[in-house]
C-alpha cells in the first residue's frame, strides 16, 4: 500500500475550527453593529431635525445622557425639562453650535425661555459669533427690561465686534438699572470709562471714575485710579473745562434746583442715585440737544425702566458751578416723566465733577482736583 503523508492532528482539530470561530465572531459583531446602527440612526432623527441640530452624529444619539431627553421631546416636542439638560449636553460633548440652534429653534416652537436664552448666547460668545450672541442679548432684553447682566452681555458682545458706541450705551444702561450705585463694584464703572476712552472722549472717561469715588472717597481712592483719572485729563486736556467755580445751594425738601443747561433755565430734581443727568424732550430741544437715537440706553424708575437716548449738553451752570461737555440721557416719550414742570434730573455726570456735601438743607459744590 502507498505511504501518503497525514496531516497533524493539531491542524485538523484547532485551525479549522479556529478559523471559523473567528469568523462567526466577526460576522456576529458586524452583524449587531449594523443592527444597532441602522435602529439608532432614525431613532431620534427626526427630533433632532425639528431642533435644527440634524448635523449631530449618530454618536451623540448613543450617548446615554443623550437618550433620555431625546426620548422625552420624541414624545413631548415642548418639554422644557428635556431641552435645557440636552442643549447643555450638545455643549459638553464638543457641539455648542447645535446647542444654540437647538435651544433658538425650541424657543421658537414652544415659546421663549430666558434659561435656553442664556444657554444659547454662552455658547455663541465661546464660537465668537457676536453677531448671533448681540441677537440673542436682544431677545433676553425683551423678556426682561431691567435685567443689568442682559445689557452687560449685549455690552460685551457689541464691544468684541468693535461697535463701542454700541457698547457704551449697554454699559451706561448696566449702570442705570441698578438700584444703589453706591454698592456697585468700580469693574461696572471702569467698562463706561474704557468705552469712552474707546470712542475718543478721554474727558468723559474720567466721570465714571469719579462717580465710583464719590460713594466713599476715603476707602475707595487708590493710587491706580487717580493715575488713571490724571492720564485722560492730560490725554483729553480736560482740567479747564472739568468742573469750575464752588457755592453753596439751598436744597428744598423737594431736591429741585435751578440749572442752566446751554443758556436755558431749568427745573431738575437733585438725585445722586441716577447716574446721568436726564432731561426731558421738550427740554433737549429748548436747549439744543441732538439725542443719538442710534443707540438708546434704558433707565431703571419705580415701577419698570424708560428708555432714553445719549446727548452732551455743551455746559450745565448750578449756581456759581459750571462743567462743560456733560454726558446726559434724553427721556423718550412723555414730558412730565420725571413730575409736573420738572425738566429732568440733576445726576452724576455733571455732580461726580465735584466734591458734593449735602447738609441742614444746603448742598455744597466744590471742583475735584484732576
Amino acid at each position: 500500500m502507498p505511504e501518503r503523508i497525514i496531516q497533524p492532528y493539531e491542524e485538523r482539530s484547532f485551525i479549522a475550527p479556529a478559523i471559523l470561530s473567528i469568523a462567526v465572531v466577526i460576522a456576529v459583531g458586524v452583524g449587531a453593529y449594523y443592527f444597532y446602527f441602522s435602529n439608532s440612526q432614525p431613532q431620534y432623527r427626526s427630533v433632532l431635525t425639528e431642533l435644527d441640530a440634524s448635523s449631530l452624529p449618530v454618536s451623540f444619539e448613543r450617548i446615554l445622557a443623550a437618550q433620555r431627553p431625546l426620548d422625552q421631546l420624541k414624545r413631548e416636542p415642548c418639554d422644557r425639562e428635556a431641552i435645557i439638560p440636552l442643549a447643555e449636553l450638545m455643549t459638553k460633548s464638543g457641539y455648542p453650535r447645535e446647542s444654540a440652534k437647538s435651544a433658538i429653534k425650541f424657543s421658537e416652537r414652544c415659546g421663549p425661555s430666558v434659561e435656553l436664552f442664556q444657554l444659547a448666547y454662552e455658547a455663541l460668545d465661546r464660537l465668537g459669533d457676536f453677531k448671533g450672541a448681540v441677537n440673542i442679548a436682544n431677545e433676553m432684553i425683551k423678556l426682561d427690561q431691567a435685567n443689568p447682566d442682559y445689557r452687560f452681555w449685549r455690552g460685551q458682545s457689541h464691544e468684541n465686534l468693535k461697535n463701542y458706541k454700541a457698547a457704551l450705551s449697554d454699559y451706561v444702561s448696566t449702570l442705570q438699572l441698578f438700584r444703589n450705585l453706591s454698592r456697585v463694584s468700580l469693574s461696572q464703572f471702569y467698562e463706561v470709562s474704557r468705552m469712552y476712552a474707546a470712542i475718543g472722549r478721554p474727558c468723559d472717561a474720567i466721570t465714571p471714575l469719579e462717580m465710583y469715588l464719590s460713594y466713599d472717597v476715603a476707602r475707595r481712592q487708590t493710587a491706580q485710579i487717580t493715575k488713571l483719572i490724571s492720564e485722560y485729563a492730560i490725554q483729553g486736556d480736560c482740567r479747564a473745562q472739568h468742573a469750575a467755580g464752588s457755592d453753596k445751594i439751598i436744597l428744598p425738601p423737594n431736591n429741585i434746583v435751578e440749572v442752566v443747561v446751554n443758556g436755558v433755565r431749568g427745573r431738575m430734581v437733585l438725585d445722586t442715585g441716577a447716574t446721568m443727568v436726564a432731561i426731558t424732550p421738550s427740554f433737549a430741544s429748548r436747549a439744543k440737544i441732538i439725542p443719538d437715537d442710534q443707540n438708546m440706553m434704558t433707565v431703571g424708575v419705580v415701577g419698570g425702566t424708560i428708555q432714553s437716548a445719549p446727548g452732551y449738553a455743551s455746559v450745565i451752570q448750578v449756581g456759581k458751578t459750571s462743567a462743560a461737555n456733560v454726558p446726559v440721557a434724553v427721556s423718550t416719550g412723555r414730558d412730565d416723566a420725571y413730575g409736573p414742570d420738572i425738566d429732568g434730573l440733576l445726576g452724576m455726570t455733571f455732580l461726580a465733577r465735584f466734591v458734593l456735601t449735602i447738609s441742614s438743607g444746603t448742598v455744597e459744590l466744590k471742583p475735584r482736583t484732576l
